[in-house]
């Protein structure tokens, strides 16, 4: 296994039945928002609708996105990704600077698309508006998930403090793990994207039979004592060992550590 360190923004769990799903993760004891249409700015400089809706589960720097793409087709910005069932997907990093990105990402060889804008309407902070700058890179370099970057022009209802309470007692996204057929091919790419004191991180490990892909989400929790609590209340059966406590939830392994 090798580790590499990753300024993680979000990662987004992407399939069908978006109502049932965000059902699912809030029986497991978190705080997610009602779904909502993400908006861009088309070539007109008008909103238009990205064909998908998002709810989210946020921490106090990072956030778990869940979406179903409502008009599924090859031009969708997810269309190389989309799948039957729902699964990691997405996985976008920190940008302070998405322009002087986008230049660092031409120099190196690569092709990133167009840095565009992005709003979703809130239903906490006051029905407030986020607002967003992104830009995805080629889905040939990453095949296991849209990866891009955003810039965030709206952080503080972002990460709105009210919303990072969630009852199993989870405070933040701390890693990932992806299965790859190819670890040297995984290890090369996604090397390009770490930075080596960013703060989350992606495991990389050999394929298993059956498991590729991003297949399970670290997460940090202020008492491992209080999800295992919240998890048995709702009937979920987990496993605790070694100070870690591992749930499966829709299309993810979730390891809780404190």
């Amino acid at each position: 296994m090798s580790r590499i360190a990753l300024d993680i923004d979000h990662v987004g769990l992407v399939g069908p039945d978006i109502l049932r799903t965000v059902d699912e993760f809030r029986a497991l004891g978190f705080r997610v928002t009602d779904p909502v249409e993400l908006m861009g700015t088309g070539p007109d400089g008008q909103e238009k609708s990205l064909d998908q809706q998002s709810a989210h589960f946020i921490f106090g720097s990072t956030y778990v996105e869940i979406s179903e793409v409502t008009r599924p087709g090859p031009d969708h910005h997810l269309g190389a990704w989309l799948g039957d069932d729902p699964a990691i997907r997405i996985l976008i990093l920190r940008a302070a600077d998405i322009d002087a990105i986008r230049e660092q990402a031409l120099a190196a060889g690569q092709d990133p698309t167009p840095v565009g804008e992005a709003s979703r309407a809130l239903h906490y902070a006051d029905g407030a508006t986020a607002r967003f700058r992104w830009l995805a890179l080629p889905p040939e370099s990453f095949p296991e998930a849209l990866c891009g970057y955003v810039q965030h022009l709206t952080p503080e209802l972002v990460f709105w403090r009210e919303m990072n309470a969630h009852p199993n007692g989870a405070v933040e996204l701390t890693g990932m793990t992806l299965h790859a057929a190819d670890t040297d091919d995984a290890e090369h790419r996604y090397g390009l994207l770490g930075r080596a004191d960013a703060p989350e991180y992606v495991d990389i490990r050999p394929a298993e039979i059956g498991r590729s892909g991003f297949t399970a989400l670290h997460l940090r929790t202020r008492s491992l004592d209080r999800t295992a609590d919240t998890l048995a209340a709702a009937g979920k059966p987990f496993k605790r060992d070694a100070g870690k406590l591992s749930v499966q939830a829709p299309g993810v392994l979730l390891e809780f550590h404190e």
